[in-house]
């Protein structure tokens, strides 16, 4: 009976919790969504309040942009009304001050406005003149502005030019600023305007390619084109036609130049032989001394049979070596062991060996005289520059460099010949060296041998 009723209990407490935690669940939720529908509210009217403020402060900077203007407009009147005033009770001398620097100002701004248009080259017979000097006024401004804005415009004009054939010519041309070109309109041709001092205006060829040319015709016929043009102006032109081959440079070094090239031709032909003659050297056999001792070695003196094969095997030998080597082999084995044999070996080594460094001392001279001579010429050119520089002064910087680069032409040319002949000649004393080197050493051993 106890147990039922706690049970009861129970179940009354668990269903009176549950009641109580759905009640507070359903109570939080309404919460939630007021509190979101009031944010929602107050979002929309915070928009609302700020849209009217900007409006309100645009409305407003417009008013007081207006108000600073009529202020303004307001002050010069006021500033203008004050000089007017002030000049009133200005004194006869004050009043003499001002007309002075007024006119002082206005002198200052014709001669301005005068030079201006001279050096631009601006007809000013249609100025008004007074006294015979141009009237610099309004309608002055405006002629020289109307010619100036016609002068900027870039517009087709004939003149006469010398073109690259070297003809007088007319053809079309156009100036924009620094840069003119000029296009035959019959003959399909164009290029750069060159004017020298004192000169023809003169049509540089060979500048423009044929997509150049055409470009340029299309500016000339439809006014749209694309136009090549010098950014250098005229510098690079300078030196395009400063550019010389090889002969125009040897030229440019004078007499002193021949002597030199005479040695670079004699160096170089020298130095072909030799380096044929030294390659076709036949090629010196080291161990023929070996294998001659070891056919003495495997000699029976009482045997008739072995002496006459050892003969034969020396033959082969000495028909199996070559050129130099075989002559050696030669003189050792037709001489027997003595001073005689000695001074023939050493006879022909020297013969063989003057034979083999014969002009190559050539190549070496023409290396040590090639620089030489570059010297001379140079301290004869820059003998021959301090005398146009007494003469001429040193005022034109271009006569002293230019005969300074020519006297160095030399000095250049010698440098070209002597490096190239001083390696060649190392290269040919080295190979000769060694191997007249290996001939001594093969000499050497053949002199001990005895063949008997």
């Amino acid at each position: 009976m106890f147990n039922k009723i706690n049970r009861s209990k129970l179940i009354r407490v668990f269903t009176v919790s549950g009641l109580l935690f759905s009640y507070s669940s359903y109570a939080d939720d309404n919460l939630s969504k007021e509190l979101v529908e009031r944010i929602t509210i107050a979002k929309k009217s915070l928009d609302t309040t700020q849209n009217s403020i900007n409006k309100k402060a645009t409305s407003l900077a417009k008013k007081i942009a207006v108000r600073q203007h009529d202020v303004k407009a307001l002050r010069e009147k006021a500033a203008v009304l004050q000089r007017i005033a002030d000049e009133q009770l200005m004194s006869v001398a004050q009043l003499e001050k001002r007309v002075n620097q007024w006119s002082t100002q206005s002198n200052y701004q014709k001669q301005l406005l005068t030079s201006f248009a001279e050096s631009s080259n601006l007809a000013l017979d249609k100025l008004n003149q007074k006294n015979g000097e141009p009237v610099v006024d309004i309608k002055a401004l405006a002629v020289m502005s109307a010619q100036l804005k016609a002068k900027l415009m870039p517009a087709w004009q004939e003149q006469q030019v010398i073109s690259g054939a070297g003809a007088v010519e007319k053809v079309m041309s156009l100036t924009l600023g620094p840069v003119e070109v000029a296009y035959d309109t019959k003959a399909l041709t164009g290029g750069p305007i060159s004017r020298a001092i004192a000169s023809e205006p003169r049509v540089l060829a060979n500048i423009f390619n044929e997509q150049a040319i055409e470009e340029l015709g299309s500016i000339q016929s439809s006014g749209a084109g694309l136009l090549t043009f010098d950014p250098t102006l005229g510098n690079a032109y300078k030196l395009l036609e400063k550019e010389e081959g090889v002969l125009g440079h040897i030229e440019k070094g004078g007499v002193w130049a021949l002597p030199i090239l005479f040695f670079g031709l004699l160096s170089f032909i020298v130095s072909i032989i030799k380096g044929v003659q030294l390659i076709r050297l036949p090629k010196i056999d080291m161990s023929l001394i070996d294998k001659i001792k070891s056919l003495i070695n495997e000699y029976d003196a009482s045997d008739d049979i072995s002496h006459a094969r050892l003969q034969e095997n020396l033959s082969a030998l000495a028909l199996s070596s070559k050129g130099a080597q075989q002559k050696l082999f030669d003189i050792a084995y037709k001489t027997p062991i003595s001073q005689e044999r000695d001074d023939l070996l050493v006879a022909y080594l020297m013969e063989y060996k003057h034979k083999v460094e014969r002009f190559i001392g050539a190549v070496a001279t023409s290396a040590a005289i090639a620089p030489l001579l570059g010297l001379l010429g140079t301290v004869s050119g820059m003998i021959s520059t301090f005398m146009m520089m007494t003469i001429f002064g040193t005022g034109d910087a271009s006569t002293v460099s230019g005969g300074i680069s020519e006297a160095l032409i030399t000095t250049e040319l010698g440098l070209i010949v002597a490096i190239p002949s001083l390696i060649i000649s190392a290269l040919l004393s080295r190979r000769t060296k060694s191997y007249t080197a290996k001939l001594e050493t093969n000499a050497i051993k053949l002199s001990k041998i005895d063949f008997a």
